[in-house]
């Protein structure tokens, strides 16, 4: 997946989106996927200069304030919105 060329902002929402289909998927496999999507997005966005945490955001139960994070992030999100698997 070569995000090179996709904007910032793009990156962001993907991000977003992965997460909310990551939490609301009965698959096991489509909420496994949109977690790995969701850290490659985070990973990029990093590479960018962003600061966002690194935990793996597929991480099932993590800390209170890395979990707050993630809950915003993926109440920002389109639940099979563009960059979701």
């Amino acid at each position: 997946m070569d995000l090179s060329s996709t904007k910032t902002a793009t990156l962001y929402t993907y991000m977003r989106n992965a997460l909310i289909t990551s939490c609301q998927a009965i698959g096991h496999t489509k909420s496994h996927m949109n977690g790995v999507y969701a850290n490659k997005y985070r990973d990029e966005l990093n590479n960018r200069g962003e600061k966002l945490p690194t935990f793996d955001l597929d991480k099932l139960f993590p800390s209170d304030s890395d979990a707050e994070w993630r809950s915003q992030q993926r109440d920002l999100g389109t639940y099979n919105g563009a960059g979701s698997f």
